[in-house]
């Protein structure tokens, strides 16, 4: 098999979460040879085993690599397992400015996700600007503007995808993705795209599960979404999303409160930070001060 068609696997491997794969891939690989693809594949290791969690595996062995994309990947790892965050972030930002790392997709993606953790999300669509045609910087330009709740930002970036990547895997997730959020009949399809995905052994990944739970729950599915999600937790225990999910289907589903207490608390456990945590307990703060102007 030839550089690219391997590369091509390993980019849908990834796109999907199937991140052990791809370390497996990359590790056992003894067809990729130019430089390029090289440092391509690796970028795909550390990434991965960032998402696994393993932040000091890969400060370690990237150690003082000259690299742009892998000193970006190392900044990103640095980022989310130090407490201390801003001079990452400062670092990050530096590292963007340097040569012609501003059009570097591994660098821009990783810049600009450190960037979004961090609740600058103005900053990280300004480092996804020159992105030419690269397929994981237009996926997170999606995920931002949904998450700023511009749903006509994200349709017009879909549509401009469309024309130049029209077959490729990562532009149904963003079409899922879209419809998710647009609803009604669209949640039919997104459905039937998360369904074709799973009918591919390597796709059976928390993240494919989870999106195929969250268009269940959307049509009204609770139990099917559950046993989807109880999989995915299966395959990854700790995964914030998954958690988030069940907590929601858990509520529609009836369970009681001890089920939604037990899946917040693990949540509370491995992302302390999380957006959900911090805006339940802002709304818990709110509750106790409204109910002590009336306690005697």
């Amino acid at each position: 098999m030839d550089e690219e068609s391997i590369l091509f696997g390993i980019r849908n491997l990834f796109a999907l979460g199937n991140h052990q794969t791809v370390i497996n891939e990359v590790s056992s690989t003894k067809s990729i040879f130019s430089p390029e693809a090289k440092l391509e594949a690796q970028s795909y290791l550390y990434r991965s085993y960032i998402a696994q969690g393993k932040y000091n595996l890969v400060i370690n062995d990237i150690g003082s690599s000259e690299e742009a994309s892998l000193k970006a990947i190392r900044l990103l790892a640095l980022y989310l397992s130090d407490k201390e965050k801003d001079g990452h972030v400062q670092n990050a930002i530096a590292l963007l400015e340097e040569g012609s790392n501003r059009i570097n997709s591994v660098v821009q993606v990783s810049v600009a996700t450190i960037l979004v953790h961090a609740g600058r999300l103005d900053d990280a669509l300004k480092t996804l600007h020159s992105r030419q045609r690269k397929l994981e910087c237009s996926a997170l330009v999606v995920q931002i503007y949904l998450q700023l709740d511009r749903l006509d930002l994200a349709r017009n970036e879909v549509a401009s995808v469309k024309k130049w990547a029209e077959d490729a895997l990562q532009l149904q997730l963003l079409e899922a993705w879209l419809d998710l959020r647009i609803g009604g009949e669209k949640y039919q399809e997104a459905y039937y795209i998360y369904e074709e995905f799973a009918q591919s052994n390597t796709a059976q990944t928390a993240k494919v599960l989870n999106g195929q739970a969250v268009a269940n729950i959307a049509l009204g599915r609770y139990p099917e979404a559950e046993s989807l999600l109880l999989e995915a937790q299966n395959k990854d225990n700790d995964n914030p999303d998954t958690l988030i999910n069940l907590i929601t289907c858990s509520t529609l589903n009836g369970k009681s409160q001890e089920v939604v207490n037990r899946y917040t608390s693990q949540l509370r456990e491995v992302d302390p930070q999380h957006p959900y945590l911090q805006e339940l307990d802002l709304k818990s703060s709110l509750f106790d001060r409204c109910a002590s102007r009336y306690s005697a």
